[in-house]
């Protein structure tokens, strides 16, 4: 196939190293010609894995025009919080295309996942979400892995299943795009909190509790808002969660790691040096449980810890003195 993918960070860089070793044919697209010229020259994307080489089937450009010419399917690895502007700046470009993204947010002005944002533009679109544990660092270098994508055209996921799956990844398929976006989103914010906990000097038991606690919440709103329960307990749920909570990789993590150090929320994206969707989502979360009537204790807390509401030593206190209640 002849694949674009829109976005060259570190999971765009990725998933199009692991489809050209698979034999397809990729448009990388990326918003600067210098960053572009530099990766065509090295075969090297210097600011994303930067140790991986990037096959001679990926075609690198800045051009939009060049990257969708003759494409059979669009893979958006853009930014949440970006994506619309690209939508405004090129809406007739994809009319047509099958798309799949990748990109997990919920954007800040509408609260809409990138499905219900793509089908503001595209109404008739074939669009599927992919997701679930999948470092970028470790897919680039054939580390196994399994993914679901989740779409209401039984076909097109088919499709992504067949063409992206191979030893290195596993693809499975779901009917419920709302759970698999909603689960990838929000399971940054928690993945921020847990960080925090690391950067606090706490154990393994607290984080363990903080993980099961915050997928408790984070599951609440999902169903007031209309996903399915199982999903939150498969890969996009539970098991993204858990790589994000866990590993050195994870950029929420290492963002919750240097808020409890003392640095502010631009400190912090400036040290980590890519997007912390976690931080925007944060945002969406507090609001979307107002929305649905839903109580948020670890999201809301974290919310006053970084808006300087609370002081970060008390606020696992707070939460611990909560009143006593049932598990559920």
């Amino acid at each position: 196939m002849i694949i674009t993918v829109l976005g060259g960070g570190s999971w765009g860089t990725a998933m199009a190293v692991h489809l050209a070793q698979m034999g397809h044919q990729l448009r990388l697209y990326v918003r600067s010609e210098i960053k572009a010229k530099q990766i065509r020259k090295t075969r090297r994307n210097s600011d994303y894995l930067g140790d991986i080489y990037l096959p001679e089937n990926i075609f690198v450009c800045s051009s939009v025009e060049q990257a969708l010419s003759g494409a059979q399917l669009i893979i958006g690895a853009i930014p949440a919080q970006a994506m619309e502007s690209f939508y405004k700046e090129n809406c007739g470009a994809l009319e047509g295309l099958p798309y799949v993204s990748l990109s997990k947010g919920i954007t800040n002005d509408k609260l809409e996942t990138m499905e219900q944002l793509y089908k503001r533009y595209y109404p008739q679109g074939l669009f599927a979400a992919l997701s679930g544990p999948s470092h970028a660092e470790e897919v680039a270098r054939k580390v196994p892995t399994a993914l679901v994508v989740a779409g209401d055209d039984e076909a097109f996921t088919k499709l992504v299943q067949h063409e992206f799956s191979n030893e290195f990844i596993r693809i499975y398929r779901s009917d419920d795009v709302l759970g698999v976006e909603l689960s990838g989103a929000f399971k940054n914010v928690i993945a921020l909190v847990v960080g925090m906990a690391v950067g606090c000097g706490l154990g393994d038991n607290t984080k363990a509790a903080l993980m099961t606690r915050g997928m408790a919440e984070i599951l609440r709103l999902a169903l007031a808002m209309g996903a399915k329960q199982e999903t939150f307990l498969g890969l996009s749920g539970f098991g993204d969660l858990i790589v994000t909570c866990t590993s050195n990789y994870s950029r929420n993590r290492r963002a919750g790691e240097l808020l409890a150090q003392g640095y502010s929320e631009e400190e912090v994206k400036n040290k980590v040096g890519m997007v912390i969707e976690g931080l925007s989502t944060l945002r969406s979360v507090i609001r979307l449980a107002k929305d649905y009537h839903q109580s948020m204790p670890i999201a809301e807390t974290l919310e006053r810890v970084i808006s300087g509401n609370l002081p970060i030593d008390e606020a696992m206190k707070e939460l611990m003195m909560r009143d006593y209640k049932e598990e559920i």
